[in-house]
């Protein structure tokens, strides 16, 4: 017991030194889970194999059909769908839907650098390899009108939009009213009747 205190000790100091001081009053709960990711690396896996990012895919577009932006600088132009972390998820999204619309609007999907400085983006999924980051997200997309998507426990406390859980081994979404305002777009009644979960 005391040599893994010993092992996680320093994880939990990197950990700390990279998320800096408390997110907004307190510590996000991205510390807690960014702990094992810097133990240890996740197995890749296949593209074509991997049905979490198929699932998260398939989410995502419909998610992008069922919210409207009211920031009149987003109605114009390709629909951004970036992708930060999860290169899988990226490569479904190219595959399916990079030929597809939303509106009139041509969905256009960014692999983005590892960095907490994003271009704007209609849709901003950042994967769990990049959590360290999420605090400086956060920030940076405060006043804009992005619509964050996520994949960590209690993100939506944080100031995600949409997040990605598991229930019963099933993936689903959670979304946060709140937050969606606060970044001026409007949830369609579909997209919150199919969530596991609603802050209004």
């Amino acid at each position: 017991m005391n040599v893994v205190l010993e092992l996680l000790t320093p994880a939990v100091e990197r950990a700390r030194a990279l998320l800096g001081a408390p997110f907004r009053g307190r510590t996000p709960k991205v510390l807690v889970l960014l702990v094992p990711l810097l133990l240890f690396a996740a197995d890749p896996r296949e593209a074509d194999k991997d049905t979490t990012a198929i699932v998260q895919a398939s989410y995502i577009y419909n998610i992008a059909k069922l919210v409207e932006w009211k920031d009149p600088a987003l109605k114009n132009g390709p629909f951004v769908i970036g992708v930060l972390g999860s290169a899988n998820l990226y490569q479904e999204l190219i595959k399916k839907y990079a030929t597809r619309s939303i509106g009139k609007q041509p969905i256009e999907v960014r692999k983005l650098p590892r960095s907490a400085e994003v271009d704007q983006c209609h849709i901003l999924f950042v994967g769990q390899s990049e959590l360290v980051l999420m605090p400086a997200i956060y920030k940076q997309l405060d006043k804009r009108s992005t619509l964050l998507i996520t994949e960590y426990p209690d993100a939506l406390e944080d100031g995600a939009v949409v997040n990605f859980v598991r229930v019963d081994n099933t993936l689903k979404y959670e979304i946060s009213l709140v937050n969606a305002r606060k970044h001026k777009l409007d949830v369609g009644l579909t997209l919150k009747q199919l969530a596991d979960h609603v802050v209004e």
